[in-house]
């Protein structure tokens, strides 16, 4: 059974996993409470574990009130000892008939992680990897982030990209401004323009390395989009002016 988004504020997404046996679910990044709650009173399921994938308040906001409606429930994350069981990253653990593995994926944020189901061929990675783009530096450093998305580019080409917000719609016109002749951009944003409902999750790896500048570091247009900014020479260079362009990209 493939997970299910729900939405939340302007453009976040739960991701709820249904468990291979009984009637519970595994929730990821609740930001807020009502959503989730709303989903299991309608469907009369429960919820047995919460999985976090940083610190960020839109994708912890929901968890007292869940821990106080499940109290049951089991929560997990790198850096809540309060509220979670502290996962180790780089160690794998079994969940919900899944087994996990947990990728260490600093750069957005410093302790930032995700959650790979090889089994699945599926990757939860919050705020690390958008579709067509990447996530922001806060507390984390630009080297980090650059080192955490190299690592998700070799996950196996099928793996289904489960990230935690929509920004895909605006990812794909900055990567347009870089890439003007990628057809794969082109045909993704006319497409995505067109379909009936906003959700473009998930994605997949295949289709990142064709769409995400990101992931194309290595592209001569690429690099010579970032070269009209500053001189850069090496992947991580380029990849340091595409995060600054995105910046302000509007």
């Amino acid at each position: 059974m493939q997970p299910i988004a729900i939405p939340a504020f302007s453009d976040n997404y739960i991701w709820l996993i249904h468990m291979k046996a009984g009637n519970a679910f595994i929730c990821i990044d609740p930001g807020t409470a009502t959503p989730v709650l709303s989903f299991m009173k309608t469907n009369q399921q429960k919820l047995a574990a919460i999985f976090l994938t940083h610190h960020h308040a839109d994708h912890i906001g929901g968890v007292t009130d869940l821990v106080h409606a499940f109290p049951d429930r089991e929560t997990y994350e790198t850096r809540l000892p309060h509220l979670t069981q502290t996962l180790i990253p780089g160690k794998n653990f079994t969940y919900g008939g899944y087994h996990w593995q947990i990728l260490n994926t600093p750069g957005h944020t410093s302790t930032h992680i995700c959650y790979y189901e090889a089994e699945q061929g599926w990757l939860f990675c919050g705020d690390t990897l958008f579709s067509a783009g990447c996530g922001r530096v806060f507390d984390g450093t630009l080297e980090e982030l650059f080192h955490s998305l190299n690592q998700l580019k070799n996950l196996p080409s099928a793996t289904q990209v489960f990230c935690a917000h929509e920004y895909t719609h605006t990812n794909l016109r900055f990567a347009q401004l870089v890439e003007p002749q990628n057809q794969e951009v082109r045909r993704a944003l006319k497409q995505l323009e067109q379909q009936p409902t906003p959700c473009s999750l998930p994605s997949t790896l295949t289709h990142e390395l064709q769409i995400n500048p990101f992931f194309r570091v290595h592209e001569p247009a690429v690099k010579a989009f970032a070269n009209q900014f500053a001189r850069a020479q090496t992947p991580f260079e380029v990849f340091c002016i595409l995060r600054d362009q995105k910046n302000v990209f509007k």
